[in-house]
């Protein structure tokens, strides 16, 4: 009767092992890419996803992989190097051209107001985006999408790139940019918001110079894969799409543990040389500045649906500032689609919310 039994308990092991390994079997691992070297708590919503297991409950085992700019992400995913990518607008607008001829399309909107501006250190003699004629303005990669957002305020003020004198210098981020900036080797400089939050916090405050409305309240960058991915995989960017959402929810209710779980997965943006208490002050300021550009309230609370307002404003803005030509077709239906929002929206917050509520931050190890 005991070995009876001993060989029961044998086969219930195995059968739970053997289900357990069926199950990570049927996970799709996917590549997701960033545009970003460095993630930090600007991308919260996507550690949480994977770190609580939205993704897996999707049915998909997610990479995320950090790369130079939303410009290049569009190119790797065009390529077939990544599933999903974030992808900047105007870049995509470009990118669907026949002389390009990229075949990539956005299903869920991420940030629905453009991150970028144009600051310089508060004693600079310059006052407006005029008196940067002839400068050098850094920016941090040439492949960063602030490279065509200046390139777009500086020209609504007469100021032309690379024409007039006026040229981008490559200078980095942190405190790499910071000394480019004291050491006078740029003007001004070309900053997404989070950067400007993280100098700030670290004692290196930057004054914005006004911009112009139409360009500051364009959306940017969107969840996009190619045309194959979307007609012949929809459960995955459905699937992706859901849990970035979920991922959003908890961020919002329990932003100390967002921030702990980027730290876990991207250990470099921990904040360094600085207290634990300071280190969290600087990336909760990171973490709610980008926060507040993910919603709008024209979506009626939906994750991710697309305005075509403001797509068709990125379509002007593309033709205005020579991304396109002015006779160039951009037709929405081939920039962006609402298909899949409805289903990415099908879930329960409140569930979510109770977790994010119950969730002890420093249980994050």
């Amino acid at each position: 009767m005991k070995t009876f039994w001993r060989r029961a308990a044998v086969i219930a092991i195995l059968s739970v092992a053997f289900t357990g390994s069926a199950a990570a079997q049927q996970l799709q691992k996917i590549k997701v890419l960033l545009p970003v070297t460095n993630v930090d708590e600007a991308y919260a919503p996507y550690m949480i996803a994977k770190e609580l297991g939205y993704y897996q409950a999707e049915g998909l085992d997610v990479d995320l992989v950090p790369v130079a700019g939303g410009n290049q992400v569009l190119i790797q995913i065009a390529a077939g190097n990544g599933d999903i990518g974030t992808i900047p607008p105007a870049n995509l607008v470009a990118g669907i051209q026949p002389e390009i001829g990229m075949r990539v399309l956005v299903f869920y909107n991420v940030y629905y107001r453009n991150i970028w501006s144009i600051s310089v250190v508060p004693d600079s003699p310059v006052t407006r985006l005029g008196d940067l004629k002839g400068k050098k303005i850094g920016v941090a990669s040439m492949g960063s999408s602030g490279v065509a957002y200046g390139k777009a305020y500086l020209s609504k003020a007469g100021v032309d790139i690379g024409k007039d004198g006026t040229n981008y210098l490559t200078i980095g981020v942190g405190a790499q940019g910071a000394a480019a900036l004291r050491s006078k080797q740029v003007d001004a400089v070309v900053y997404w918001d989070a950067m400007l939050a993280k100098l700030d916090v670290a004692g290196f405050k930057l004054r914005q110079l006004p911009v112009d409305d139409s360009i500051r309240n364009l959306p940017d960058i969107s969840m996009g894969a190619t045309l194959e991915t979307l007609e012949k995989r929809p459960q995955v960017v459905i699937g992706f799409g859901r849990a970035l959402a979920k991922g959003y929810e908890f961020n919002q209710v329990n932003r100390e543990a967002a921030v702990r779980i980027t730290w876990k997965h991207f250990p470099a943006s921990k904040p360094a040389n600085m207290s634990e208490d300071e280190a969290l002050k600087n990336a909760l300021v990171v973490n709610e500045s980008r926060m507040q550009i993910w919603t709008s309230p024209k979506t009626g609370g939906k994750h991710g649906m697309f305005i075509a307002e403001d797509w068709r404003n990125v379509v002007q803005f593309a033709k205005d500032h020579n991304v396109i030509s002015r006779e160039a077709d951009a037709p929405l239906e081939k920039l962006y689609t609402n298909k899949f929002i409805e289903e990415i929206n099908k879930f329960d917050r409140e569930p979510v919310t109770k977790q994010a509520k119950a969730f002890d931050p420093k249980s994050i190890r």
